[in-house]
């Protein structure tokens, strides 16, 4: 087996005679123009735009990314996981591809030339997948935060893992993209939470090598290229395992291109691209100028239309379960400039959506988004990949973050299918929640006992490191 990381979360791994390509974002931007590879990629191997077998992990665009899948060969198997509503699949045979498989909850499939592959779902809308030729076990477990005795049944499917590959930095506007006027609702998530769960994850997994991946992006678009300073690198989790190292275990940097066979080792890039990150980030800057400029003129000619924000958000509220509103009792607001009532209002309490020129006295925060951004995400339902795209600013008020929190969750498992509840399709989800009962158990638990011990230490660990070292 031969495994090349491609960027970001992207693998490509080649058995005897079976190719299997995981999440091409391989090329190009995504979420507006907002996230772009770092380091740099190349061009995609041979054989990787033409392989046997595509897996998509999750929806997100840095997994799925439209533009990449419209270079792939048609006649590849597209496999993805089945989540408890579908919610990638149409858009794959949308694409072209004719041959679309949703794989079970630890259902082992055989993909031919002695790779066997299995999916383990996870959240809403995320899945670890594994690859095995029986001596090699490649754990992709991307974005999961996937613990305890959900890990224990990913990773006893094909036995020990080689490789773990893990992400380890913010996918997310909070709280790099927030002001608040109680600082304790930006301590929820730092930065040492990321380089913790990485390091506890690998602890219970002791793989061979644990792979720092699906984190390597940077921000060049101008309203987020401030955001660079808080990526968590591959180099700082290398840091963080050497002050912490688990046994048996090697952590290895790969990188777009870095590849791995049993008979010959790695071969990784001597391109030190951390060292002088800046340097290479005013490189990639000047190169992507022009298609931000592109993104940039399209979006200031999309108005964004009342009558389509009221009828989205009417949607959203008409879809939650009773009781909401006691959840969420403050307004959230969108801030649009362009507007004479520029404060755009979703009541949860009252179940209404509506205009006002003074911001309510009792919200629990203000979003402000480029109007085009807006506009496009209201049209394609994606409007919680505005808060992925980190293309935002959001004021909270005393108290605002947990509002916050359960504003954008809800409005995720809704946009995804999960809402309302009683169009679910109640088979399909009752079998999926049954196959992932460890993973509800494990949920269960924390919420009960309180963070993982082992996450919860090291977290604490690496904030002493920290300090110690700025000291």
């Amino acid at each position: 087996m031969r495994l090349t990381t491609l960027g970001h979360g992207a693998l490509f791994i080649e058995g005897d005679r079976t190719t299997v390509l995981v999440d091409p974002w391989l090329s190009g931007s995504c979420y507006w123009r907002s996230w772009w590879h770092f380091p740099p990629t190349g061009d995609p191997p041979d054989g990787a735009l033409s392989p046997d077998v595509v897996y998509l992990s999750h929806h997100h665009f840095d997994h799925f990314h439209y533009p990449s899948m419209r270079r792939i060969d048609r006649r590849a198997t597209v496999l993805m996981p089945q989540f408890g509503v579908d919610v990638m699949a149409d858009e794959v045979r949308r694409l072209g591809f004719s041959d679309v498989r949703e794989l079970r909850h630890g259902e082992v499939v055989d993909l031919g030339s002695g790779l066997r592959a299995a999916s383990f779902q996870y959240g809403f809308d995320d899945s670890a997948f594994l690859v095995t030729d029986g001596t090699t076990t490649i754990a992709d477990l991307n974005d999961c935060k996937v613990r305890g005795r959900a890990l224990k049944e990913v990773l006893g499917v094909f036995g020990p893992p080689t490789f773990l590959l893990k992400n380890h930095s913010w996918a997310q506007g909070y709280p790099n993209c927030y002001t608040a006027e109680d600082p304790a609702d930006l301590e929820v998530l730092d930065r040492a939470d990321y380089a913790a769960d990485f390091l506890a994850t690998v602890a219970e997994a002791r793989p061979t090598y644990a792979v720092p991946f699906a984190s390597m992006v940077c921000f060049l678009h101008p309203e987020t290229r401030h955001l660079n300073q808080h990526v968590i690198t591959p180099p700082e989790i290398a840091q963080a395992f050497a002050r912490h190292p688990v046994a048996g275990t090697e952590l290895v940097l790969m990188g777009p291109g870095d590849s791995w066979t049993p008979s010959d080792g790695f071969e990784l890039d001597a391109v030190d691209y951390y060292t002088d990150r800046e340097k290479w980030l005013d490189e990639m800057a000047e190169l992507a100028e022009p298609a931000i400029a592109r993104r940039t003129a399209e979006e200031r000619d999309r108005k964004l239309e009342w009558p389509a924000f009221r009828e989205h958000f009417t949607a959203f509220l008409a879809a939650l379960p009773p009781g909401t509103g006691r959840l969420v009792p403050r307004p959230v607001v969108f801030h649009v400039a362009s507007d004479d009532a520029p404060f755009w209002v979703i009541d949860f309490r009252r179940r209404a959506v509506y205009r006002a020129a003074v911001a309510p006295g009792g919200r629990a925060s203000i979003v402000r988004t480029p109007d085009g951004v807006l506009a496009d995400a209201i049209a394609n339902t994606i409007v919680h990949f505005v808060h992925i795209s980190m293309r935002l600013e959001i004021e909270l008020r005393p108290g605002g973050v947990n509002e916050d929190f359960l504003f954008w969750g809800l409005l995720t498992i809704w946009e995804l299918g999960y809402l309302p509840l009683q169009k679910l399709p109640l088979g399909r989800l009752a079998g999926a929640a049954w196959r992932r009962r460890r993973e509800l158990w494990e949920s269960l638990a924390v919420k009960a006992f309180g963070r993982e011990p082992l996450a919860a230490r090291l977290s604490a660990n690496l904030m002493k490191d920290a300090d110690s070292e700025a000291a």
